[in-house]
């Protein structure tokens, strides 16, 4: 395996910053000497107490907080350091001059020649679930003439999976090459799929090309093993003249594996969430004899019984009314007249007297109360048929088949009423007993209410029907079991409702409390990120908190951060964006949350020389000797390196299968046979 090459900075002698000076922003952009390329992760420092203030973004700018009259450091790597007095400046650019490095040739002999492609050994950094690429492979002129093609392809090898995912390829012709290829026979460059990728190779007197690469490819398990090979080939329009594969890289730089911290879950603590009583419908039904005048439409209250009978009405829209837990949904009138008569005016004489007793009634009750009803009233005329129906309900069936002959021998009201006054009973019985009885007023009142269940009765329910419980009562029966109770409760409660996000909130916690994952209980709350950003906050921060512990860092940064930062969500916002790779933000908090946090940012952003001066502090616990290896052999410091890596194996065994993927300790697992004496 190709060694990597490892870079080190050296560390300027720091000056004191005054004490006395005003605290100011200041802001501006660092760049590298030579290139004008923006100075991508540069680091900013107070240069008398050599603390951390920022980081330059991927357009070389930063910001920082800092005294008007302190002296700031700017540190990259490949770049000499470079102090710079603030002097009450608002605004400093930078120009960062780039170090001497010492580069490693690799030689290969290919088709009996000696071949000297030269892809420069790097490193795999991760940065949350993006593994980043950045080399350069060197190409002397004498390869590269004028009717030649190079192609120069680097994929990304995930040796756990064995599975290979390739990066865009560089494809670079001769100048002649391009010509000859354009004007062949039938050449359509729509179909030839590396076009996207080519360049011409330009004139050059110089004895090599250097071909950048930079690329990048989305992870899905950041602790797998991966390696990055290129594989090169030089070929002229009938042959291939070279090919060779190199591995330039194995194992990845992620020291952010060993960040510590402990998240805590939330239980669903937000009221508006919460399920409320379910209104369940209550119908409510009366029947009230109102009398009227013959023939006449206004309501006296003076006949029969009709005072009585209308309080009765209004009783029961009172009691709706005085109800908190009940609300009127319809009020409704139904009235008939008797069918003594012309049929038309009797419905006039039914309308009339229905909008009579509507006036009563409504002027009486609360406007309130009626504000948000259906009110009505619905008028009809009875029928002889059910005169019919009243004899022979009182074993009157002599006179009820003597009416029906009338019915079925005569037509029309007029006609129909003539031939009934004939009949013989016709004033004793059918005016005096059954026709008042068909002139009524019925009313219907349809009232929503509830009356929540008590806990002993949804208890019950849940021992009989767990899967009929609403989500209020299930809410309310789990509330305070506890244990494996208490989950069960919540299963059976996601199982019927498989939308209410409380009990799915509920059940998170108690796994993530006992360390397991409940991205499969939460996943379908966040399909669409619309509806998902207006999720309770505990829902949130336990599915960002379950994709932090999945190694989902992006999707975990993506929620995390819609969260509102509080002491309850603070802590996840930070660990989040550091895991995702945006250190710039949160740097300087997670360097005072723990001692061993800031070793390891300081090495995310490769600032080596310090990580390796505040790594010696560290205790002598496996993970923190192990962390020393990582920091010492940063900065070329094998005998130590090795000795710490050998003391965390010992302490810890299970550490090294994290170091056989891990390219910070690679080389020293191969050096001291690391692998034998501790398998």
């Amino acid at each position: 395996m190709i060694r990597r090459i490892l870079l080190s900075t050296v560390m300027t002698v720091l000056v004191a910053a005054s004490a006395f000076g005003r605290t100011i922003n200041i802001h501006g952009k660092v760049t590298i000497k030579g290139s004008d390329e923006p100075a991508v992760g540069a680091a900013i420092f107070d240069a008398g107490a050599n603390h951390l203030l920022g980081v330059a973004d991927d357009d070389g700018r930063y910001n920082v907080t800092f005294e008007s009259d302190g002296r700031l450091l700017f540190s990259h790597v490949a770049c000499e350091d470079l102090i710079i007095d603030v002097d009450g400046r608002l605004q400093i650019d930078v120009v960062l001059v780039p170090e001497t490095k010492e580069l490693a040739e690799v030689v290969v002999v290919a088709k009996g020649r000696e071949a000297t492609i030269q892809p420069e050994p790097t490193d795999l950094v991760l940065e949350g679930n993006t593994i980043r690429l950045k080399t350069r492979v060197k190409v002397p002129e004498k390869m590269l003439d004028s009717d030649v093609r190079m192609i120069i392809q680097p994929a990304i090898y995930n040796v756990t999976k064995r599975h290979l995912s390739y990066l865009k390829p560089v494809i670079v012709d001769g100048k002649h090459y391009a010509i000859t290829q354009e004007r062949m026979y039938d050449w359509n460059e729509k179909r030839d799929t590396l076009t996207t990728f080519e360049r011409v190779k330009p004139t050059n007197n110089n004895t090599e090309s250097i071909i950048f690469i930079n690329d990048s490819l989305r992870l899905d398990n950041p602790n797998d093993d991966y390696m990055c090979v290129v594989m090169t080939s030089v070929e002229d329009y009938n042959r291939i003249l070279y090919t060779r594969q190199f591995e330039i890289a194995r194992g990845t730089v992620n020291p952010l594996r060993f960040l510590s911290y402990n998240l805590t879950p939330m239980g669903m603590n937000e009221s508006k969430f919460l399920p409320t009583p379910e209104m369940e419908l209550r119908d409510a039904s009366g029947e009230v004899n109102l009398l009227f005048p013959v023939g006449k439409s206004k309501l006296d209250m003076s006949l029969g019984n009709n005072t009585e009978e209308l309080n009765t009405m209004i009783a029961e829209l009172r009691k709706i009314e005085q109800d908190p837990n009940s609300t009127l949904k319809s009020f409704t009138i139904y009235g008939s007249a008797s069918p003594e008569g012309r049929y038309e005016v009797n419905k006039e004489l039914a309308e009339a007297r229905m909008k009579s007793a509507m006036d009563k009634v409504l002027s009486s009750i609360n406007p309130e109360l009626r504000k948000n009803a259906e009110i009505s009233s619905h008028a009809s005329v009875a029928s002889w048929e059910e005169v019919v129906s009243m004899l022979r309900a009182d074993g009157l069936n002599s006179e009820a088949d003597q009416v029906q002959q009338v019915i079925d021998r005569t037509q029309g009201g007029e006609n129909r009423t003539y031939a009934m006054s004939k009949l013989p009973f016709y004033k004793s019985l059918i005016v005096e007993k059954y026709l008042p009885r068909l002139r009524r007023v019925n009313y219907s009142v349809v009232s929503s209410g509830y009356r929540p269940l008590t806990d002993e009765e949804i208890a019950e329910l849940y021992k009989t029907n767990p899967a009929g419980l609403s989500k209020y009562q299930f809410y309310r029966y789990y509330s305070p079991l506890k244990g494996a109770e208490r989950e069960t409760a919540l299963r059976h409660a996601l199982a019927a409702h498989p939308d209410f996000v409380v009990a799915a909130t509920d059940l998170s916690e108690i796994m993530l409390e006992r360390n397991e994952n409940p991205i499969e209980i939460l996943n379908p709350f966040f399909v669409d990120a619309k509806k998902w950003k207006k999720l309770p906050v505990s829902t949130r921060l336990n599915m960002g908190t379950a994709c932090l512990n999945n190694m989902e860092f992006a999707r975990a940064d993506s929620i995390i951060s819609t969260l509102p930062d509080t002491d309850d969500t603070h802590k996840a916002i930070i660990y989040a964006a550091a895991q995702n790779g945006r250190f710039n933000d949160v740097i300087q908090e997670i360097e005072e949350d723990s001692p061993m946090n800031e070793v390891l940012l300081l090495l995310a952003i490769k600032e080596n020389k310090r990580a390796w001066d505040k790594a010696q502090n560290l205790g002598g616990s496996a993970v923190e000797q192990y962390i020393k290896a990582i920091a010492a052999n940063r900065v070329d410091k094998s005998i130590e390196a090795y000795s710490y890596l050998e003391n965390a194996l010992k302490l810890d065994p299970s550490l090294l299968e994290v170091a056989k993927i891990d390219g910070d300790v690679l080389d020293l697992l191969d050096e001291q046979n690391l692998n034998e004496t501790n398998e």
